[in-house]
């Protein structure tokens, strides 16, 4: 077609658009939002309207799905911040611009989804390689926590599209009717081996229990089919032994966790070697490695001693924001070291950097170990249930956040609050609930179901899961492995992160979804095409 004298091949353009989106998704939020302008622009120029409109009226599916966005709009009734609302429509929009172009424009065949595909784990290999030499230092970028590896997003939204990484590979790798060359097959292997590998090194719980739970499932399914009995004991054997393996680490975890020092409280010293009076805090109850935080305490050594090994006074605020002196008592505490001025001369120069970056145990600065990040989620439950406020703390701030939302949905059960209402109610419940957490922290839930559900209620929470999933049941691709697969990672990430509330979550979600259910090649006959049976 041409346009003003320049001929367009849409069809090459359409593609093109859809390669786009994919690379982009790893790699630039900005990219992606001119990806999807690019592909949009694609079909408006393209034309024929009465076809598409024609083709969006046969395909159901279609119409189906685009009552997750019609949800929201309807729900506009119901909120009175419009401003918020508008803002969060402007983001939900994606969920029906990939349905519709997608739908409406020439279907993918097996070998463009194949081509897509493969552009997406290509950018997905560089953000993750980027990643890793942030991780091990070799492109320098400050890094408080382990999530500000991941320099484009999300490390949460990340392990996401990683799981999609594997389990797409997965499928070209194993997949008997798909022929591959050496290359290939040695790319979709060792792409599988490094997003593993990579996966762990993010230490995204969501993208690792995902993981676990997709891959233990799938090997589980593909265990009762094979035919061979020795083959398939091996196999469900070595699964066994995985499960007992993880379970063994977890006990493990938790019990040397509790492995405590004996207090004898008659039996503690009570001045330092230069004769300053300790301060013990018997009742604090804290522990790090197993030993007592708030014993052995001396501030005035601690103090003087700090300041003259540190640019960073003792009461100030170390790298992640903390109060220092804690992070320094709890540092000396993880390597049992008295918290005088013997304890402050032991420490090297890497503690000293450590604790000025907000580590609190001397473990934590193992990287590439998994205890470390066991002991910290076993750490925050710990002193959650000892009263400590959760205030930065990401699992255990989940429990308040989700405190909140059940009382929001006790008051709004079955219409809810409205499209733009959810953070308006969230704060006037932190209110209500005289919460202790502060401000920066009274977040919403990180739970997308609930999220939809404080938005909706009973009523539209149904309506819309019903127009998310109806789709797959309509058109008959429950066995569809990639859709499935897609569908597995983001209904388990909805139990822990509002996924769609985020423009690469939304995005990753409507793209994959609408390609995988919308996309894949199909015959549509015409109305002349009947008539002539």
């Amino acid at each position: 077609m041409k346009r003003s004298g320049i001929a367009f091949n849409h069809s090459k353009l359409y593609l093109l658009g859809l390669i786009f989106v994919a690379i982009s998704l790893p790699l630039s939020k900005l990219a992606i939002s001119v990806s999807i302008l690019f592909l949009a622009a694609n079909w408006i120029l393209e034309g024929n309207f009465r076809q598409k409109i024609v083709q969006l009226r046969k395909q159901k599916a279609i119409l189906i799905f685009l009552g997750v966005f019609g949800v929201h709009l309807l729900w506009l009734i119901n909120t009175t911040d419009y401003t918020y609302a508008f803002h969060d429509l402007s983001k939900k929009v994606i969920l029906i611009v990939f349905p519709i172009i997608i739908g409406t424009s020439e279907s993918v065949s097996s070998q463009n989804l194949h081509r897509i595909l493969k552009w997406f784990w290509i950018a997905l290999l560089v953000s993750t390689i980027i990643s890793g030499l942030i991780f091990i230092g070799a492109i320098e970028l400050t890094i408080n926590r382990i999530r500000d590896i991941s320099p484009f997003m999300s490390h949460i939204r990340l392990s996401l599209l990683v799981n999609l990484g594997i389990f797409t590979c997965g499928y070209y790798l194993l997949n008997k009717t798909i022929v591959k060359s050496k290359v290939e097959f040695w790319f979709y292997g060792l792409s599988i081996g490094w997003f593993s590998f990579f996966l762990f090194i993010l230490k995204s719980l969501t993208g690792i229990v995902i993981f676990m739970f997709l891959a233990f499932t799938i090997l589980t399914f593909i265990s009762f089919r094979i035919k061979d009995i020795v083959p398939r004991l091996f196999l469900q054997m070595g699964l066994l032994t995985v499960f007992l393996l993880i379970a063994s680490f977890v006990t493990h975890s938790i019990s040397k966790y509790y492995s405590l020092d004996k207090l004898i409280v008659e039996n503690l010293e009570k001045t330092t070697l230069s004769g300053n009076k300790y301060k013990h805090y018997i009742n604090d109850g804290k522990i790090e490695n197993g030993h007592y935080v708030w014993i052995y305490v001396c501030e005035k050594e601690l103090e003087k001693e700090w300041n003259k090994k540190s640019i960073i006074p003792y009461r100030g605020k170390d790298g992640a924001g903390q109060d220092l002196r804690v992070t320094l008592v709890r540092y000396l505490t993880s390597k049992n070291l008295k918290k005088d001025s013997v304890g402050v001369s032991k420490l090297s120069g890497n503690d000293i950097r450590n604790i000025e970056a907000g580590m609190a145990n001397y473990i934590y600065a193992d990287k590439f170990a998994l205890y470390p990040y066991m002991y910290r989620i076993i750490w925050e439950i710990d002193t959650y249930m000892k009263g400590r406020n959760p205030a930065g703390n990401s699992i255990t701030q989940r429990f308040e956040y989700l405190k909140t939302a059940r009382n929001i949905i006790h008051n709004h059960f079955w219409f809810g609050v409205g499209t733009g209402d959810v953070q308006k109610a969230f704060q006037h419940q932190y209110e209500t609930d005289k919460s202790s957490l502060p401000e920066k922290y009274r977040l919403r839930s990180h739970n997308q179901f609930v999220t939809f559900f404080i938005s909706f209620g009973l009523v539209g929470f149904i309506m819309l899961f019903f127009s998310m999933f109806y789709p797959v049941f309509y058109k008959g691709e429950y066995k569809n492995f990639l859709l499935i697969i897609l569908l597995f990672i983001a209904l388990l990430s909805f139990l822990s992160e509002d996924t769609l509330e985020t423009h690469v979550g939304v995005t990753f979600f409507s793209y994959f979804y609408s390609l995988f259910l919308f996309g894949k090649e199909r015959l549509i006959k015409s109305n002349d095409d009947e008539k002539d049976k």
